[in-house]
């Protein structure tokens, strides 16, 4: 892929925007688990958060003249198009059915049209998750815990869930439209786990991590997922591949632990969401998802930032489990291959 512009001009989109008005990581304590959970000290590492922006810093206003396209698409959008909030890009019309309007548009003022960060073909991104093929009454009930405040995060640099104000932008309709959309899309598994003792150097960039090229540094029990180009994953390409860097071992250990459970075979992962992960009922599917979220999800189960009513049944299985446990799970769960069914 030829370079498209500097690292300068690169979009700034509105999450990443909001991102840089929290506090920084790098001085943030840890967070302790909360509302009776055993003792957990959240890494600041597990949820990368840009740094405020210094005083006086001018905002970088996003190009609207240069056109700009991913591999593979007819389509071209302007930097601005691309972080607009409000009529998403869809580099790939065909690859999925006509987006409802809670997709594609959204609700102004605080109603982020769902694709925005999600995308049209619900693939998501591992800074937010992926939407395709999830159970329409599970994605119903995560955006009113959500809206009741009881669906948060543990990020340290900023604990609140930042898709609260989001979730309430919209109306039950418009929730259900958005969910029975993505139920029917398939998820594409966009990862590749990799075990190592030393890992590519990294920035934050936004939510997430891209590779700064410097050089190499141990892992330390890190989890750390990067795309293979920062600039296709700012224009929200659908298609651009992560590598998922976790210690060596971490598959081996996260596949015990998954199928012999934490704590016993009640504690198995395919106690709950099927023998190959993929969901049974309403319960999620799990297999192939973005390895970063899967661990995000677990620490926030893990301190009770998660703790609707349906939250529960993950307390037994991650009050045990130690942050390298929960790398390991992550891995190997984001390692597998993701249902090839679409719901209905």
């Amino acid at each position: 892929m030829n370079d498209r512009g500097n690292a300068s001009a690169r979009l700034i989109a509105p999450l990443a925007t909001l991102a840089t008005v929290l506090l920084s990581i790098a001085g943030a304590a840890p967070l302790r688990a909360q509302g009776g959970a055993p003792p957990f000290d959240v890494p600041a590492w597990a949820f990368p958060t840009a740094p405020p922006p210094r005083p006086g810093t001018v905002p970088v206003v996003p190009d609207s003249v240069t056109r700009h396209t991913v591999p593979n698409s007819t389509r071209h959008y302007t930097r601005k198009q691309v972080g607009n909030a409000f009529d998403i890009p869809d580099w790939f019309p065909r690859q999925h059915p006509p987006m409802p309007a809670p997709v594609q548009y959204g609700v102004r003022p605080e109603g982020r049209a769902c694709g925005f960060c999600h995308l049209p073909d619900g693939q998501g991104r591992p800074e937010n998750g992926t939407l395709a093929g999830l159970p329409v009454e599970y994605t119903v009930r995560q955006l009113r815990a959500m809206r009741e405040g009881t669906r948060g995060s543990a990020n340290p640099a900023a604990s609140p869930n930042p898709m609260i104000a989001v979730a309430r932008g919209f109306s039950d309709d418009e929730v259900r439209i958005a969910a029975r959309y993505y139920a029917r899309l398939q998820l594409t598994r966009r990862n590749i786990v990799r075990e190592v003792a030393q890992v590519p150097t990294t920035r934050v960039a936004g939510l997430l991590y891209a590779l700064d090229g410097t050089g190499r540094e141990p892992i330390d029990g890190r989890l750390l997922e990067v795309p293979e180009s920062i600039e296709r994953h700012d224009l929200r390409d659908p298609w651009v591949r992560y590598t998922t860097y976790v210690p060596t071992g971490s598959l081996t250990r996260g596949r015990r632990l998954a199928t012999q459970g934490p704590a016993g075979p009640t504690t198995s992962c395919g106690a709950c969401h099927g023998p190959q992960l993929l969901g049974t009922g309403d319960v999620p599917p799990i297999a192939g998802r973005a390895p970063s979220n899967i661990l995000r999800q677990l620490i926030n189960f893990r301190t009770r930032a998660r703790r609707d009513s349906t939250a529960a049944s993950m307390y037994p299985v991650v009050d045990s489990l130690t942050i390298h446990d929960m790398v390991a799970l992550a891995a190997y769960v984001g390692s597998l291959p993701p249902s090839r069914t679409p719901r209905k």
